[in-house]
């Protein structure tokens, strides 16, 4: 049920702005070396591509590891972060990652630790790793409640219903999501209100969805109210550099800053590991995003066009070693701040 409001899993089964940036300290440097492998919570399971935490009753993380042991791309079967939270009478399953091979890991997940299906998947936002695998929740007659923002919808029917290329058969055409491993399902409890909170009641157990906005237009963050975990979606980086192909930055900063300052319990981000609102990854995430957005600002100020900024932007040593899932990710901030900027 929905209110509107203000604010063994065995391992035999799986194997194996503005002013922000003037007043951020940078945060000491991250030796990182695996990206997504620092364990936060209880390890129940374990795939190439992703890990399945305990972070604490009832509250499990599915951290997506896409990064070989040498930094490269690997498995993205997953490719986001996500997770599940488990009441007496629902559960909700927080993103559907970027294939249904990836969704049909948690939803083995969720059958072992409590003999069920997820009752509803809420998705973060329209980008197609969060929303790719949901199909794979829906097998065996289970029919759960997709929640997606009305905003989610639109821009994933607009962006996803486009045909493409086949990538092997150039005389044929797909959908732009089946390029990408995923499939597009329609969401049957649309969040028409982009303005206030949800409560969605589990059994024992509520949830607070909250619609903010940022890394794209329209982003939900999902808070266990019993545990305090928080599941930010990709408003929340872990060290992979963030991708700002539809953000308004300045609200993004916004989002986090209001992320960090309410959270009493573990974040799981939309990439990398748990963590926690004061601790050294979300410092040095924070202030990535202020390096930024001050790079932009003062590349823009000298007449610098934004490509060169991108050129010309390195991360300080503070921060530690960031990954990228490809290349092109400065290019975008900055592209993104000198959108914002220019209004």
């Amino acid at each position: 049920m929905i209110h509107n409001d203000r604010r063994s899993f065995l391992k035999r089964c799986f194997g194996t702005s503005c002013g922000f940036s003037a007043t951020l300290l940078l945060a000491p440097a991250l030796a990182r070396k695996t990206y997504g492998r620092e364990i936060h919570g209880e390890k129940i399971g374990e795939k190439p591509f992703a890990r399945i935490e305990k972070i604490h009753d009832g509250v499990y993380a599915l951290i997506s590891t896409p990064f070989t042991k040498d930094g490269k791309s690997g498995d993205l079967s997953t490719h986001s972060n996500g997770g599940l939270i488990v009441g007496k009478d629902q559960i909700l399953a927080i993103d559907s990652y970027r294939t249904p091979a990836g969704a049909s890991y948690m939803a083995d997940a969720c059958l072992s630790l409590t003999g069920r299906l997820p009752t509803h998947v809420v998705n973060t936002h329209f980008h197609f790793d969060h929303l790719g695998g949901t199909r794979a929740f829906m097998r065996d007659g289970a029919t759960p409640e997709i929640i997606m923002t009305q905003t989610t919808r639109q821009l994933a029917f607009e962006t996803y219903l486009k045909t493409v290329p086949h990538p092997e058969n150039p005389d044929l055409s797909i959908s732009a999501l089946n390029k990408w491993g995923g499939y597009l399902s329609d969401a049957s409890l649309i969040i028409t209100d982009e303005n206030k909170s949800l409560k969605l009641d589990l059994g024992g157990r509520t949830v607070t969805i909250t619609p903010m906005r940022g890394h794209t237009a329209s982003d939900l963050v999902i808070t266990d109210d019993l545990s305090g975990t928080t599941f930010a979606g990709d408003l929340v980086w872990d060290g992979i550099f963030p991708n700002f192909m539809s953000s308004s930055p300045s609200q993004w900063i916004q989002s986090v800053g209001n992320i960090l300052k309410t959270s009493d319990g573990s974040i799981v981000p939309g990439h990398g590991s748990v963590q926690q609102a004061n601790s050294p990854s979300s410092q040095s995430y924070r202030s990535l995003l202020a390096e930024i957005e001050k790079h932009a600002r003062e590349s823009q100020a000298k007449g610098i066009t934004s490509d060169q900024a991108a050129k010309d932007f390195h991360l300080p040593a503070s921060l530690g070693d960031y990954r990228y899932f490809r290349d092109g990710f400065h290019e975008m901030a900055m592209e993104a701040w000198y959108r914002e900027i220019a209004k």
